[in-house]
């Protein structure tokens, strides 16, 4: 008991911050619904592989153990990234205290970390971004405890950290990639000579080896989907659109992490560290290069919110303090007025409100959706709302078909949303499952469509060639809603349009991904 007191007093400003992270989060977590990609990863935990077309296998097996102990409510759900956000902040802190850090460290780098948008969104969504940021954040203090001990041992830690990031997210091999190369090109090389490197890195590949296996059996959907990626997201990506977002993700953090990127290049107090510098700088340039998303870096600014703490210490004891305070004052004062994009804390009606505020700014850049156009509310926060409204209708009216009916209709979305959604909402696992030709739907898509009616969710103008008999039974009315206005038909006696036009969708998304496909 003696010794558990002394940790509580040694972390008790770690433990506060990490508690405070998972109250925000909780206490935020039923103002709007699930974000569309939630229920995409809720239907995987109910079809675990070791693979999806669009991600690895990870996020959906810890979701099934998740949901399986806490139940699947959304405050449930929200828990699972709100207790992932909460051991990330603790490392943090954990790793400033582990560099020698004080309580000027601790405030300025945990404060950072707390306020910062791009730490505190993933937190509240059901995706594998927060994982991806608690391992890279792991890969990073592996090698800081290896260089620190100088025990190249320590490199055997890889094998779970890279291998299980590895199943979570495949962009984690952006900054192994960028940690093996800065290590190479720095002094602490020597460490990496060892007979551990060939042992970790063949460890590694043994954990991801089930869904290299699965990727081959499946005709390696990882480049089909990051080549759709790149036709239809990544290749519209500007370079000066890239690195705002970098300066503004981040903004309340800017002088913390930008002060740890300054005391790592130049400062000869942590020059070992130096190859954390080089990491992030390598692996800026590598997304850069391959025109990646502006989010799939913002896990490489952990290590230099850590270090920057260090840093902001230093200079505040050689300065009287003033400019830490200053720094705090500002990260809060900034932290606060991005804090409603940053975290649902405003129910939508008052968002709306708040954003009128923030036009009358001349700030439209913060509600402009991909369309170019200014809404509202943001497109995420219009993306967590109508969902529930979509699969009400969707069951409402299926319960108004006669049984016999019933048991010859099926249901269809369009995209992974309505499907999952609809999936989601379902009142009864009697009720008949949700069929979809997008995402990871498209693997559990039966071939032959052995169905008389169809309830459809979506936007196609193809509906009334599909059947003998078809009409709009409901829409999707929620004022706030990204998809707003998004009919739900239904659809008797299939002509053989359908059956033409299922067969060549089958093949275009299941089928290209079975090999050996039969005729």
């Amino acid at each position: 008991m003696g010794k558990f007191k002394l940790w509580i007093r040694a972390y008790w400003i770690v433990l506060l911050f990490a508690l405070a992270k998972l109250l925000v989060h909780l206490l935020t977590a039923t103002n709007y619904g699930f974000q569309r990609d939630a229920y995409l990863y809720l239907a995987q935990s109910q079809h675990l592989d070791w693979g999806f077309f669009s991600t690895p296998p990870l996020t959906a097996l810890i979701t099934r153990i998740h949901t399986l102990i806490w139940g699947d409510s959304l405050l449930a759900v929200r828990l699972l990234p709100a207790l992932i956000g909460a051991l990330s902040i603790f490392l943090v802190g954990w790793l400033i205290k582990e560099l020698k850090g004080g309580a000027m460290a601790l405030v300025a780098g945990l404060s950072a970390y707390f306020l910062s948008p791009a730490f505190l969104r993933p937190a509240a969504l059901l995706q594998p971004t927060i994982f991806n940021h608690l391992f890279w954040l792991l890969a990073a203090i592996v090698i800081c405890r290896m260089i620190s001990r100088q025990d190249p041992k320590l490199l055997l830690w890889m094998i779970p950290v890279l291998g299980l990031g590895w199943m979570a997210k495949y962009s984690i091999i952006f900054y192994g990639f960028a940690l093996l190369a800065a290590l190479i090109i720095s002094r602490q090389r020597r460490l990496l000579w060892s007979p551990y490197l060939p042992v970790a890195l063949a460890g590694g590949m043994l954990v991801i080896l089930p869904n290299l296996v699965w990727q081959h059996a499946n005709n390696w959907p990882v480049f089909t989907h990051m080549s759709e990626l790149q036709e239809t997201q990544l290749g519209n990506v500007l370079l000066k659109d890239f690195l705002f977002a970098q300066v503004f993700m981040h903004l309340p953090a800017l002088p913390v992490w930008l002060g740890g990127l300054i005391w790592l290049t130049f400062n000869r107090k942590h020059s070992e560290y130096r190859i954390f510098a080089w990491a992030f700088v390598l692996t800026l340039a590598l997304i850069i290069l391959l025109k990646g998303k502006f989010y799939y870096t913002i896990a490489a600014y952990t290590i230099l919110v850590v270090f920057g703490s260090l840093a902001w210490e230093h200079w505040a004891a050689r300065s009287r303090q003033i400019p830490v305070y200053i720094v705090l004052f500002l990260m809060l004062s900034s932290g606060l007025f991005v804090l409603p994009f940053s975290l649902p804390v405003y129910k939508p009606d008052r968002m709306v409100e708040y954003d009128k505020k923030i036009l009358g700014l001349g700030m439209d850049m913060m509600l402009k959706w991909e369309d170019g156009k200014v809404h509202d509310l943001p497109q995420d926060y219009a993306d967590m709302v109508g969902w529930d409204e979509l699969g009400e209708k969707v069951w409402t009216f299926y319960e108004t078909l006669h049984d016999t009916i019933r048991d010859e209709t099926w249901i269809f979305g369009e995209f992974y949303g309505c499907a999952g959604a609809a999936r989601y909402y379902r009142p009864d696992p009697s009720y008949p499952d949700v069929y979809s030709f997008n995402d990871a739907f498209m693997e559990w898509i039966p071939r032959k469509p052995e169905f008389k009616h169809l309830i459809y969710m979506g936007y196609s103008d193809r509906v009334p060639l599909y059947f003998k008999d078809s009409r709009r039974v409901g829409t999707v009315d929620h004022p706030h809603f990204r998809e707003k206005g998004l009919p739900i038909w239904f659809g008797s006696f299939p002509t053989p349009k359908l059956y033409e036009d299922w067969e060549e969708s089958w093949k275009e998304s299941k089928g290209r991904f079975t090999r050996n496909l039969m005729p």
